[in-house]
């Protein structure tokens, strides 16, 4: 009995203010910081692309309806990729990766395997969709960068397809 009198005065005395429902704000002298959520693209550039892996019916005819897309530095780039392939053996990707290193992605790619959904260590990539599968649309967006270049996209899914790949023009 003699316990519980100090639990009760303690839960009453940690109520804080009561009545009017406001609490203080608390003063600092710490610089404020912006903690950024999600990404504000109000001024942004934007760019909206559709690609298309076409070519029928055959593995090997198989390529992206456009090899170039441009766009200028930091824009957002609102990728739709549609994976118009039959063949259940038909699934595609989109890598984007720094330029004349399509190649290598594509490799690096292949080994990664399933596990690795197909895709090099990141120090190649600058953006990835998810793999395509045969009449399947994916979405995707990324940021180009600040500077001005060339970058490359390419199909990683290994396949017998020639190598399908593209360029990525960055201008200011």
């Amino acid at each position: 009995m003699l316990y519980i009198v100090p639990i009760v005065l303690l839960t009453c005395s940690c109520g804080g203010e009561t009545g009017t429902g406001e609490s203080q704000e608390k003063i600092t002298d710490q610089p404020l910081t912006q903690q950024e959520e999600t990404q504000d693209t109000t001024l942004q550039n934007v760019a909206e692309v559709s690609i298309r892996a076409t070519g029928g019916e055959e593995l090997e005819s198989m390529d992206y309806d456009q090899d170039t897309i441009e766009v200028k530095t930091g824009t957002l780039v609102k990728l739709t990729f549609t994976n118009e392939g039959k063949d259940p053996k038909m699934i595609y990707n989109m890598v984007f990766t720094k330029e004349g290193y399509s190649a290598q992605a594509a490799q690096k790619g292949g080994r990664a395997g399933a596990s690795g959904n197909y895709l090099p260590d990141s120090s190649l990539l600058l953006a990835a969709s998810p793999l395509a599968l045969p009449g399947q649309t994916v979405t995707m967006e990324f940021t180009v960068p600040d500077t001005a270049g060339v970058f490359e996209f390419v199909n990683t899914y290994p396949s017998e397809t020639p190598l399908m790949k593209g360029k990525l023009i960055v201008k200011e």
